[in-house]
């Protein structure tokens, strides 16, 4: 089930949305990718686990997955952090964004990073 959460929302409430997490996850890459609108890319292959993620690598070396729409031509469209977050079952997040069956998400520490969709559930 796809699931769509607001681009950005306010601190969390009772009457604003909140994910439990079902599923374990490990942040997978660290230190994590940050580019922004206008940097240069080396574009890599597009993930086949999930589509429309792609691989690039930043001039300095570090990689990481981005949605492949914000890749054109080498060159970054919009700013994009690929922070991943560890989380274990039973942890509560705030839904922040949502991208191609991933949900970025915020702790209750204030830490915000991806989740796969596959490891949360409404509340």
């Amino acid at each position: 089930m796809k699931r769509h959460w607001p681009v950005a929302m306010a601190q969390s409430t009772p009457d604003t949305p909140r994910l439990r997490v079902i599923k374990p996850w490990r942040a997978t890459y660290s230190p994590a990718l940050s580019v922004t609108a206008g940097q240069r890319v080396t574009p890599g292959r597009v993930d086949d686990e999930y589509p429309g993620w792609q691989w690039v690598v930043a001039a300095n070396g570090l990689g990481g997955w981005v949605p492949a729409q914000i890749v054109a031509g080498g060159t970054i469209t919009e700013d994009f952090d690929t922070t991943e977050l560890t989380v274990v079952p039973g942890d509560s997040l705030s839904p922040l964004a949502h991208r191609l069956g991933w949900s970025r998400c915020r702790m209750a520490s204030g830490q915000e990073g991806w989740v796969p969709d596959m490891c949360l559930a409404p509340f």
